[in-house]
């Protein structure tokens, strides 16, 4: 698997899920407030983005002047979120508390912005090259 394939790959489930959330905001906060009262929260918030950011960091290649520096800024904060939910986790739960209303909304936003530039990485820029 290359950097392409992870960025299409990528791209299209942040897409979708970030639509998903976008379209359900209201049920979007309550598993939000669900989410970090449990075990869950933690999985989530930590464990999977430190998945998605080694594995975007595995399959770029930062020292080539190309898209593939997108990739690996994208898995580099994937993987420095990852690991201040990890490392930070009182923090980590009372800044979403404080915040619960809006995080829904954002993380969405974050995740369509994320996305597009994958999907644009992924498949259009291809065909400038």
């Amino acid at each position: 698997m290359n950097y392409l394939v992870f960025a299409r790959w990528f791209g299209i489930v942040s897409v979708l899920l970030s639509l998903g959330i976008l379209f359900n905001l209201d049920d979007a906060r309550a598993m939000a407030k669900n989410m970090i009262r449990t075990e869950t929260g933690y999985i989530m918030g930590a464990v999977l983005p430190i998945i998605f950011g080694t594995l975007a960091l595995m399959f770029s290649e930062p020292l080539e002047q190309s898209w593939t520096i997108v990739v690996t800024m994208v898995g580099a904060v994937l993987l420095g979120i990852g690991v201040f939910r990890a490392l930070f986790v009182r923090q980590w739960k009372g800044l979403m508390a404080q915040h619960i209303e809006q995080i829904p909304f954002l993380f969405s936003l974050f995740g369509l912005m994320f996305g597009v530039v994958l999907l644009y990485v992924g498949f259009i820029a291809q065909l400038f090259a």
